[in-house]
């Protein structure tokens, strides 16, 4: 009876350490996954132009910054980069995004390549860039908080907006 105790209480233990990696695999895929989803974005497709129009461009742009060897250039606003994950399991390669609250024109510069974007004043966008290619989405812009608490303020802000407000008779206040 206390050999069977013995060697239960051995298999538990070895079950408890055995449990560690695959613990830590999963909690490193489930961020990996969330940061994909946080960072995704949605949206039509920021206009290429040759050069920003005059209606866009910053009286002092913030100055260009280097991300990953990607060069970037902003006219108005604030960003936010990640080094987001690639798909894949066994997959450590990342690739950077990021985000603009209201950029107006942005120049993005990866392999010797020079893109310019305008999602215009007033709009957010999010650029990409994989292997080489580089894209931009205008979205709702994350007004530097964040791309996911951006998104669930400004989600916030337009379910409030269409709420009926209490009726009132006139001279009274609710």
């Amino acid at each position: 009876m206390i050999a069977r105790l013995q060697t239960l209480g051995i298999v538990l233990i070895l079950l408890a350490v055995a449990s560690i990696p695959t613990s830590i695999g999963y909690s490193t895929w489930s961020e990996r996954q969330r940061m994909r989803d946080e960072w995704t974005a949605a949206g039509p497709a920021c206009p290429v132009v040759a050069s920003p129009s005059p209606a866009n461009r910053g009286a002092k742009p913030p100055p260009p910054f280097v991300y990953k060897g990607v060069g970037f250039a902003y006219q108005i606003g604030d960003v936010n980069c990640v080094a987001a994950p690639e798909k894949g399991l066994f997959n450590s390669r990342t690739y950077p995004i990021c985000q603009f609250d209201a950029p107006a024109a942005i120049a993005v510069t990866a392999g010797g390549r020079t893109v310019l974007f305008e999602p215009g004043v007033g709009h957010g966008a999010t650029v990409a860039v994989r292997e080489g290619h580089v894209s931009c989405v205008v979205d709702k812009g994350a007004r530097f908080y964040g791309p996911k608490v951006g998104r669930e303020l400004m989600d916030a802000k337009a379910r409030s907006a269409t709420r009926r407000r209490p009726r009132t008779r006139a001279g009274r206040c609710a």
